[in-house]
């Protein structure tokens, strides 16, 4: 049995990779802010009873690492989703967000991530995949990220600081590093205009994760497994 943990677990993306682990036979430790706050987590719990187990915690606490570890207890992990992240400021405009603002969508969507995945390094199964939640928008090749240009910046900062550690670790790294873009998806952020559904966005990015199982990849692709340039 499959040992994946899912961070930002509560709706859209995270819910829906909570829930497609679990079908296909996992155990999930399902990490949020506030799991019993979340009505598909609990309809989860309810349909697969001790195979999810919830943590709770507020990931851009800097003690997330170490509390997400004793809630572990001993279980070692196949696969890590760090799945959390934010929109940041309405504006989007570096002239009028706060500095509060600027710092906050930064600790969300990259230092947070990278500092709890450092954390879980040592619990890693041989073998394992460690995966974060990026978009095409941080490729500073594509540059598609003119109208949200923090949140682009945020997750192109987020992809850097993936390639920093893979670089630290050099061939010490025996697991699988992948950022992965979950395509434009209908959740909360996406709008209900986006062209593809969670379960579809899901189905792909489950694929390419269980694809790199096995491999010391360091990759950013995209639910289809396409490459992306950083």
């Amino acid at each position: 049995m499959l040992d994946v943990l899912i961070a930002g677990a509560s709706r859209g993306i995270g819910l829906g990779l909570v829930r497609a682990w679990l079908h296909g036979g996992a155990r999930v430790f399902a990490v949020a802010r506030d799991p019993a706050a979340s009505a598909g987590l609990n309809e989860l719990a309810g349909q697969f009873g001790a195979r999810l187990q919830t943590i709770a915690c507020d990931l851009n606490d800097p003690q997330a690492g170490s509390l997400i570890l004793a809630a572990l207890g001993d279980a070692r992990l196949d696969r890590v989703l760090l799945n959390a992240g934010v929109y940041g400021p309405a504006a989007q405009d570096v002239a009028t967000a706060s500095e509060a603002e600027i710092g906050q969508l930064f600790v969300s969507n990259a230092v947070a991530p990278l500092r709890l995945a450092r954390a879980l390094r040592p619990r890693l199964k041989p073998d394992a995949v460690l995966a974060a939640t990026s978009s095409v928008m941080a490729s500073l090749q594509l540059s598609p990220g003119a109208d949200m240009p923090l949140y682009a910046a945020s997750k192109a900062a987020l992809n850097s600081l993936l390639l920093s550690w893979a670089a630290q670790l050099g061939d010490a790294r025996d697991f699988a590093l992948l950022a992965l873009h979950p395509g434009w998806v209908q959740t909360d952020m996406g709008g209900a205009g986006a062209p593809l559904t969670v379960e579809e966005s899901v189905t792909g990015l489950v694929a390419v994760v269980e694809a790199a199982a096995g491999t010391r990849d360091c990759r950013f692709v995209d639910h289809q497994g396409e490459a992306l340039p950083w």
